[in-house]
């Protein structure tokens, strides 16, 4: 992208009862100091509110992020749309994109959301 050029706004779709989620999000807002990425709490949105064509369960079941009306970047890869706008962080976007380390990360991040759905089901159990 041409440096001259403003980066373009990306939304973030998050769960926002996900403690580790919400810690996560607290850190990047802070290094965000250019307001590059919209954070939206999938949990708070009512229905008409969901970006077309994605169910809430879609959007809990892994972390989604697009620029506009963009392709959807889906786990690892909105992670890297995320680190690549933070100055911070940005040289992970590009070492998250090399094959064996994307393969790595995203093995790890399956794992992640085995947990967090375990801990979601445990939190939405009737007491």
């Amino acid at each position: 992208m041409n440096s001259s050029q403003p980066t373009p706004p990306l939304s973030v779709w998050y769960d926002g009862d996900c403690p580790v989620c919400r810690q996560e999000v607290a850190l990047y807002s802070r290094i965000d100091r250019n307001d590059l990425i919209t954070w939206i709490d999938i949990v708070t949105l009512a229905g008409p509110e969901l970006p077309a064509g994605k169910t809430r369960e879609e959007l809990l079941g892994r972390f989604h992020a697009r620029v506009a009306d963009g392709p959807w970047q889906i786990g690892v890869d909105a992670f890297a749309a995320i680190w690549q706008r933070l100055p911070v962080l940005n040289w992970f976007a590009f070492v998250f994109r090399l094959p064996i380390i994307r393969q790595i990360v995203q093995v790890a991040y399956l794992g992640f959301l085995r947990w967090q759905r375990h801990h979601r089901a445990r939190r939405n159990a009737p007491a």
